[in-house]
């Protein structure tokens, strides 16, 4: 079981703090974020840097250069370009900011912003949240240094700490003891800091979450699955935005598999392990798949457990490309016969290949029959 263990690391704080006293033993005064992810502390204002601003001015990497040909670049080659540039107007970098938003008209005078930038933080995305927009107008580079420095250690990449601080902004709000708090929560229960940083990356806002309530949704999952350990690190690890997901929501499709599924504890083990995200589908669009899958297409339920993604997709996408392969003659899921069609092909891949690789006929042949129904 994943008991609380608030109490005992409330009264392990000192300790706690003592575990990750590099990140104050760090010297950051006058540095940049791009310095402490390099891990380097270069001088500021020298007369070779001022030197080495003047002879080496760049042109930021844009999607489109007027005059040459679309290169697209990585989001990691974008925030290295940043990191390496010397250009002092970022308004019309994109995609990180656009012209007219609120960040551009700022973001020239910030020098906080533009570091923010060099991380590759998505101020156009940002923005869409309004309460972050005070707020991180309102920060100093000084205020979130230690949090950058957490997420570091934990092995981030610098684009995922500015995925990360995109997605969750107030994670710099957050108590700087409560983050190490819950890092070392985790830890305690033998997840790995590769592990702990697949979680952040994939989830932001997990760490936003207080221990006691982290602690009792992974004791959810564990009691109503009987999932050992592992199973649920396993599970934290795939999936981590299903354990900071409404309960209300996952109980309801808890109550969908067990009783209008009619699948046994085994079974919904199973599926969970196998395609956590299917718990964060809605309970209708869930049972309307799974109702033309064993109803209509006479889908056995051992086959479904056994290839769980098939219940991520729409019903209206399982209708139309079941009914094409049954207009062609191809409707064939047995795997043990001739012509066998793998269930998973019918829910993965674009139209172009379902067509041509999986029906065996033609785009064209396809969009025809979309229109007829």
């Amino acid at each position: 079981m994943f008991p609380s263990i608030l109490k005992q690391l409330i009264r392990n704080r000192t300790v706690i703090k003592q575990s990750y006293s590099s990140f104050k033993d760090v010297s950051t005064n006058g540095t940049s974020i791009t310095q402490i992810l390099k891990n380097e502390i270069i001088p500021l204002n020298t007369d070779e840097n001022k030197k080495l601003a003047n002879d080496t001015e760049e042109k930021l990497p844009t999607t489109k250069d007027p005059g040459e040909a679309s290169v697209e670049l990585s989001e990691t080659d974008r925030v290295r370009a940043l990191n390496q540039s010397t250009v002092r107007d970022y308004s019309g970098v994109y995609p990180y900011i656009r012209q007219g938003s609120i960040f551009a008209s700022s973001i020239n005078d910030s020098d906080f912003l533009k570091e923010l930038l060099k991380l590759g933080v998505n101020f156009y995305k940002l923005e869409k949240n309004l309460e972050s927009i005070p707020f991180i107008q309102g920060l100093r580079f000084e205020d979130v240094k230690d949090h950058i420095i957490l997420l570091k250690e934990l092995g981030l990449e610098t684009h995922a700490i500015g995925n990360v601080i995109t997605n969750n902004p107030f994670i710099l709000k957050e108590d700087l003891e409560d983050l190490n708090v819950r890092v070392n929560y985790l830890q305690y229960k033998k997840f790995t800091n590769a592990m702990i940083a697949r979680i952040i990356e994939k989830n932001p806002n997990w760490l936003s979450q207080s221990t006691q309530e982290i602690d009792n949704k992974l004791g959810f999952f564990q009691s109503n699955f009987n999932l050992s350990g592992d199973e649920v690190r396993l599970l934290a690890v795939s999936c981590p935005r299903l354990v900071t997901w409404e309960l209300e929501k996952v109980k309801l499709n808890i109550f969908v598999l067990k009783e209008e599924m009619g699948l046994l504890p085994e079974e919904m083990k199973k599926v969970i392990l196998k395609k956590p995200k299917i718990f964060l589908n809605g309970q209708h669009r869930l049972l309307k798949t799974f109702d033309y899958l064993h109803n209509t297409m006479k889908i056995a339920i051992e086959t479904i457990v056994e290839t769980p993604e098939i219940l991520t997709c729409r019903q209206t996408r399982l209708m139309q490309r079941h009914m094409f392969l049954e207009k062609l003659g191809r409707v064939q899921y047995n795997p043990k016969k001739p012509n066998y069609v793998a269930l998973t092909t019918l829910v993965s891949g674009t139209d172009s290949h379902f067509a041509t690789e999986v029906a065996k006929s033609s785009v064209a042949a396809y969009n025809e029959f979309l229109k007829s129904l």
